[in-house]
């Protein structure tokens, strides 16, 4: 519908574009991408490349230099003259094409390398296009995209607070050129209104995509309302590998995957929920539960991934209604024992947090804790607690940024100093510490990438159709000992509160 006003309104640009690469190739974006193009690329020397979207031709350039055959690729012809003006600028050898980045015209399995520079927001069909870009790549071939959530402020406010502030500081780089059709068409566009790099992370993984790694840079911005600082994902640079012929494991096989993850791991667990019950924690937990949950004297609550049952005992022995479901059946298994032991009778069942077997409307709170980090669909999920939620029901979401452990090497490091402190300090420790970490590091992605939460659920929250969402960054003062702050003290554990419209 606007592929040709997009590429129009790119060709009044280029020239303005064509100055900006100049001055990046002679400043610190050289050797930032320069680098980042090194190490995202598959192993070999004259690799078979394509720059998607190649504007005036900086990553083509970048690429050409380090001696591969690079294939610049824009539907913008006014963008390809220039690109064409710089290689020869350059003295570097590229071909040009000019085409559509949602329908390629290349062969199956025909390039090593694609990247991409700030293109994918722009499209219209942008999950059609990586289905496109995967098709020509090899096995074993790598992708790399430099993006960013360019309009996001279109549709979250503390985009639009960071966007006003930047304006007000920042110099114009449109060279003269009105930025009001790609405005208008940007409101109109899949990804301005989604969070990213989630949304890729996704994509690429639903595509068979793996080694998928994230890296994001943050803008700080406050809000006026309350004075909050907060981080937001301005740009992000993202890789991933086509799998050698690796067969790709449906969602159900990869859930089931999960589940036996989880059942492996089910007795250090059951240890440690059974230390909780028996500790200040247990009345601790109760009660802050409960000072969030709907006022009623008896509730009927899903305890989702209830674990070895520690939500599902405690809320039980207040008096409540409760279903534990789990995915692993060790979990359940353990969560049946330590009930008995503790004298209730929950219901534990095994399913799936993505397709509830429960009719719409059946609890008035759903709570989950350390739970979310691991889901594989947020959206879909949280859609699902939504419904089988009563009006004016309430979901309770506790969790940490555990993901960081995968995606964040300075969190790795600061977990072992925290467990080696631990140990000096208490003689012992209960988190498995170094093998942890070396867990961490051998998995170095992880489906959530960088992104910092609580903040990355609210919108996933609204669109699934809760309202009065809330949340508390840090609600480890109370629930945690002094050994569980010093140890995960750079992850505290948040809460999330979140109401199902009357």
């Amino acid at each position: 519908m606007y592929l040709q006003q997009i590429g129009t309104y790119w060709d009044t640009r280029a020239q303005g574009y064509s100055m900006t690469i100049h001055e990046q190739l002679e400043g610190e974006e050289y050797s930032f991408f320069s680098n980042l193009l090194k190490t995202c690329a598959p192993a070999g020397q004259g690799l078979s490349c394509l720059d998607i979207g190649c504007g005036p031709g900086f990553f083509s350039i970048l690429l050409a230099q380090m001696g591969h055959k690079v294939t610049a690729f824009d539907y913008s012809e006014g963008m390809l003259s220039q690109a064409q003006e710089n290689f020869a600028e350059m003295g570097v050898e590229v071909k040009v094409q000019q085409g559509d980045a949602q329908k390629l015209p290349f062969a199956d399995n025909s390039f090593d390398y694609i990247v991409s520079r700030n293109l994918v927001w722009n499209l219209e069909q942008p999950e059609q296009a990586y289905r496109e870009w995967l098709r020509v790549l090899k096995s074993g071939g790598k992708l790399f995209i430099a993006d960013a959530n360019h309009y996001l402020f279109y549709f979250d406010n503390d985009y639009m607070h960071s966007r006003l502030v930047r304006e007000a500081t920042s110099n114009n780089h449109t060279h003269g050129v009105d930025p009001t059709p790609i405005n208008e068409i940007a409101r109109d566009l899949p990804l301005s209104r989604v969070l990213r790099p989630k949304w890729d992370i996704d994509k690429l993984l639903e595509l068979g995509m793996v080694q998928i790694a994230v890296d994001v840079k943050h803008n700080h911005v406050t809000v006026p309302e309350t004075g909050e600082d907060k981080a937001i994902i301005s740009d992000f640079y993202l890789s991933a590998e086509k799998p050698s012929g690796a067969p790709k494991f449906s969602p159900e096989e990869e859930q089931r995957r999960i589940n036996e993850k989880w059942t492996k791991v089910s007795d250090n667990y059951c240890k440690i929920i059974n230390d909780e019950l028996s500790s200040f924690r247990a009345e601790a937990w109760t009660k802050k539960i409960l000072e969030n949950a709907p006022k009623k004297k008896s509730m009927d609550i899903l305890d989702a991934g209830c674990g070895p049952g520690f939500f599902s005992i405690l809320l039980s022995q207040a008096g409540h209604r409760l279903i534990g479901l789990d995915g692993a059946e060790g979990m359940l298994n353990h969560a049946c024992g330590n009930a008995k032991k503790f004298g209730v009778s929950p219901i534990f069942m095994q399913g799936d947090c993505h397709a509830l077997p429960f009719a719409d409307n059946s609890f008035d709170l759903v709570i989950s804790r350390n739970v979310t980090h691991a889901i594989l669909n947020h959206e879909q999920v949280y859609s699902q607690w939504q419904r089988v939620l009563r009006p004016d029901g309430v979901l309770l979401i506790f969790d940490a940024n555990w993901h960081l452990m995968h995606t964040d090497a300075h969190i790795r490091k600061d977990f072992f100093h925290r467990e080696e402190e631990c140990f000096k300090v208490y003689g012992s420790n209960f988190s498995g510490g170094e093998q942890e970490v070396k867990d961490c590091e051998a998995l170095s992605w992880h489906r959530l990438g960088t992104v910092k939460r609580p903040d990355w659920d609210v919108p996933l929250l609204r669109q699934a159709g809760f309202e009065d969402i809330s949340y508390e960054r840090d609600i480890i003062d109370g629930l945690w000992d002094d050994k569980e702050k010093l140890l995960y003290g750079a992850m505290p554990m948040f809460m999330i509160s979140a109401r199902k419209p009357k």
